[in-house]
């Protein structure tokens, strides 16, 4: 059984979409625990300014008797959560705390297999543009990988792994496979590596591809020459159906995400595709 944290935004067809792709990629759904929470820096100032339903009462106690407007968005996105949970027959916990700070999710990732972000939260509210400082925080601190999910992500047909000749990328194969590979052992798998030059060498090339050929059934290689990374895996994932896009150390020192921002950044910026990132 996974415990999986889900950083909630507020919106229905997020929940509506991750419970449908957890029942297509997770075996026995029903054994595993979705854990609520709603991440005050990250979902709140996402969510006050758009919700506009009256609320549904969920177990919140304000201390002062009263429902203030912050009292009613957690309310509200408490109660879909819980509403979409039951509707669909999910295991499903709420964090009791409910003003977490990217410090606090963090913590909790040490002790979770799963933390799962809807790909709404990483824009401003106001202008649409990324506002990405604390899910970064997040993305990099994390104890255990992060699943990002775009609007309308609820069917995964292509796997994309993609490689760079680091263990680190290794690392986030088998951390996919460990939660997923039952259910998603027939789904299209790519090994993606972006060089330089094409004739460059994919390093451990059969040893890798004998590691995922364990867990799956429809494995390639696919190399693309090229010296800008982020936007030929973004290419080649829009143009296969339904991708899901699986990488490896997210985490770098400042100074190097002020020299070399990292492929994970550009893809959340740029390309609103699914991301699966471990890293160490």
């Amino acid at each position: 059984m996974a415990r999986i944290l889900v950083a909630l935004d507020g919106s229905n067809s997020f929940n509506k979409d991750l419970f449908q792709l957890s029942d297509e990629i997770l075996t026995n759904l029903e054994e595993h625990l979705f854990v609520g929470m709603l991440v005050k820096d990250v979902s709140y100032n996402n969510t006050v300014s758009s919700f506009v339903e009256e609320p549904i009462m969920a177990d919140v106690s304000p201390t002062n008797g009263f429902l203030n407007q912050e009292d009613h968005v957690i309310t509200n996105v408490i109660s879909q959560f819980e509403k979409t949970a039951k509707d669909t027959n999910i295991r499903y916990e709420i964090y009791n705390d409910f003003r977490l700070t990217a410090h606090e999710v963090v913590k909790q990732s040490t002790y979770a297999d799963l933390l799962i972000l809807s790909y709404g939260v990483f824009f401003n509210y106001l202008t649409g543009k990324p506002d990405t400082s604390i899910l970064y925080q997040i993305l990099k601190g994390s104890k255990c990988p992060v699943l990002i999910l775009p609007e309308g992500t609820n069917k995964i047909e292509n796997i994309i792994f993609t490689y760079d000749n680091k263990e680190s990328s290794v690392f986030a194969i088998r951390a996919f496979s460990g939660l997923f590979a039952d259910n998603t052992k027939d789904k299209i798998v790519s090994i993606l590596s972006v060089m330089p030059n094409a004739d460059e060498e994919v390093k451990n090339e059969k040893l890798l591809l004998k590691l995922v050929k364990q867990h799956y059934n429809n494995v390639g290689m696919q190399l693309l020459e090229g010296n800008n990374i982020s936007r030929e895996i973004s290419n080649f994932a829009h143009h296969v159906q339904n991708p899901l896009v699986v990488m490896g150390a997210y985490g770098r020192s400042h100074i190097s995400n002020l020299l070399l921002p990292s492929v994970a950044q550009y893809l959340l910026k740029k390309s609103n595709l699914p991301l699966f990132i471990a890293h160490r």
